[in-house]
């Protein structure tokens, strides 16, 4: 049996440096995923569950794990202050209770170096041994202090358990995306009048590094790991071309509190209290345990963020207004809730849905590619000795379609984040995993929302999709063309990753005689009820067109379905089938959509 790892916060940027490491470890057999964010893939081991670390059913979760890291804790600064106190403190409590009552063997637990205090007197060089200063005004670093109290004293009555705080700088690399790397992406930005902090950074590869070591070796206590120099916070707003306005601290901190407070500014005076004066921490003691050293500087951590945010070119004025649109979610609610009023006077009009462009048969076609290893494959084939026909396979047949898709086109665009599950801020799927475009169209979509790849890399993009759930839609989708205010030359592939909570496709459901015209299931796919079905219906929820019903307990899918599978997929009973009876079904995909987008040169 190998280790069996639990980790509270599993989608944080602190998780994201550990989980490769994890991952490639042959001696983890399992890590446990909580957090209360949709899952985001891209990791075998992870057994994910999607849970509130206050929950009564953590104990149960943590049952039979050997090591739990505890990395769950709010940063990003929320409204709700009694919330996110209840979850700081008493979301940690419960974890410490769930990790002794299952005689968990070890807990890491990620402190912050903020515990010593923002402070015009502070020392240069904090040790474990320093005294912790509390900011009032500051949510996280009072939090980090009375989390650190409580676990130090709880786990003196378990001295089985080995216990390891880690005080960690603050994290900067490459993959940044939180409220730092938004404040360094500003055009403009306040910063205290008369202050000149240094900011005392630790690289991911740093800290997944000091992760694993931690995980390997029993060292308990309290340990600083940071890089070994600081920076200007001066400095790194100017080096990240933000242009500074400097404000007496008072004031900054009412104006701040007073925007905070009109959602019009995501931090409040506490952070401003922090910034003011520097956190400089010596690592000593945990390069002496462990033998750890960070092979990045403060300056290299935030270089390495700099240029990851680079883009292949800057967006056009045009450009950058979709861009605004795209990542200010109440705008983008509001823009596709008139986006779906719009299909649905469009759709019950006789003459105009066969005129406007989103709308016009002759302009879309779109084929979901079924996301499940359970297809039963009913292709005409020779046999092999005791070989039989009619068995679902081990792969997601229909993902060969888009496999070779990728291969034949020579530009692949990955979009940031998901437009649908942004706005309507999705519970079930992560925003994370954005639509992939191919062809030559796909250049001229701004460059600040998404990023060119390799076909490698598309390819994982499509198996991280996959593997969460999400169901591949491809073809030639007009209303990109439109919402990218790109023209229309048919050189445009759209694969967009669907949910049935969020997606857009769901609004050419008003004429489901029309949607027959725009939505091509793959050539010999076939979904219909088994004698399993138990007519629960919970596959009708999943259905974004209405496709299936659900009568006095019997289900049905009517004439116009899409062949999404995603009825198959939630049948917890084998109520649903798929077969696929077509042997040129890949050809025949790729001819028809052929037919609606101009093959690449």
């Amino acid at each position: 049996m190998g280790i069996r790892i639990a980790i509270t916060g599993i989608n944080s940027y602190f998780a994201s440096t550990l989980l490769p490491i994890l991952e490639a470890n042959t001696e983890v057999e399992e890590i446990i995923g909580i957090d209360v964010t949709p899952w985001k893939g891209g990791f075998k081991k992870v057994r994910f569950h999607k849970e509130d670390i206050r929950s009564e059913n953590i104990g149960r979760l943590l049952k039979g794990v050997d090591v739990v890291f505890h990395l769950a804790f709010i940063v990003g600064e929320i409204h709700d202050k009694k919330k996110t106190l209840d979850i700081n403190i008493n979301g940690s409590k419960n974890i410490f209770t769930a990790c002794a009552e299952n005689n968990v063997k070890k807990v890491i637990y990620t402190s912050s170096m903020t515990v010593y205090g923002a402070y015009q007197d502070n020392a240069l060089g904090f040790t474990e041994e320093s005294p912790l200063s509390q900011n009032s005004d500051s949510y996280y670093n009072s939090s980090k202090i009375q989390v650190e109290g409580f676990v130090a004293d709880f786990f003196k009555k378990y001295p089985e358990i080995t216990l390891t705080i880690l005080r960690v700088g603050l994290l900067c690399g490459p993959h940044i995306k939180n409220m730092f790397s938004a404040l360094w992406s500003k055009k403009i930005s306040a910063l205290p009048m008369g202050r000149n902090s240094h900011n005392q950074l630790i690289h991911e590869k740093d800290l997944g590094d000091a992760f694993h070591l931690a995980l390997k070796k029993d060292i308990p206590g309290i340990f600083n790991v940071c890089a070994d120099d600081a920076l200007a916070t001066r400095w790194m707003f100017k080096k990240a071309k933000v242009k500074i306005i400097l404000v007496p601290a008072t004031p900054l901190k009412f104006i701040l509190n007073i925007l905070f407070m009109l959602r019009l500014q995501n931090v409040s005076q506490g952070w401003v209290s922090m910034s003011e004066h520097t956190i400089y921490g010596l690592s000593d003691k945990f390069k002496d345990a462990t033998g750890w050293s960070p092979e990045y500087t403060s300056k290299q951590a935030f270089n390495d963020f700099l240029t990851a945010r680079k883009r292949d070119a800057k967006d056009t004025l045009k450009q950058s207004f979709l861009t605004k649109l795209y990542t200010t979610p109440w705008a983008l609610k509001q823009a596709l809730r008139g986006l779906n009023a719009s299909f649905f006077l469009i759709e019950k009009t006789p003459w105009l849905k066969n005129v406007i462009p989103m709308t016009n048969p002759n302009k879309n076609n779109m084929t979901y590619l079924p996301n499940s290893k359970k297809i039963i494959d009913q292709r005409p084939k020779t046999l092999a000795i005791d070989e039989t026909v009619g068995e679902a396979g081990s792969e997601i047949i229909p993902r060969r379609i888009l496999d070779d898709m990728i291969e034949l086109n020579t530009t692949h665009i990955i979009m940031d984040t998901c437009i649908c599950r942004t706005g309507f801020n999705c519970e079930n799927f992560t925003n994370e995993i954005g639509c992939l475009f191919m062809g030559e169209t796909a250049k001229k979509l701004p460059p600040e929302l998404g990023r060119i790849v390799t076909k490698e890399m598309a390819h994982e993009h499509v198996s991280k999709a996959c593997d969460i759930g999400l169901v591949p839609m491809v073809g030639k989708v007009n209303v990109d063309n439109l919402g990218f205010l790109t023209p229309d030359t048919k050189k445009l592939l759209s694969v967009c990753f669907c949910c049935h909570c969020c997606c857009m496709m769901g609004y050419y459901k008003h004429d489901s005689e029309h949607q027959k015209k725009l939505f091509k299931p793959v050539e010999g796919i076939q979904i219909h009820t088994t004698e399993n079905c138990i007519g629960c219906g919970e596959c009708v929820e999943t259905c974004i067109f209405d496709n299936i019903i659900n009568k006095e307990g019997i289900t049905t899918h009517l004439d116009h379905c899409t062949g999404c599978g995603r009825c198959e997929a939630t049948c917890q009973h084998g109520g649903v089938e798929i077969i696929l009876n077509n042997p040129d079904y890949i050809e025949d995909v790729k001819e028809r959509l052929g037919s609606f987008i101009k093959a690449p040169r």
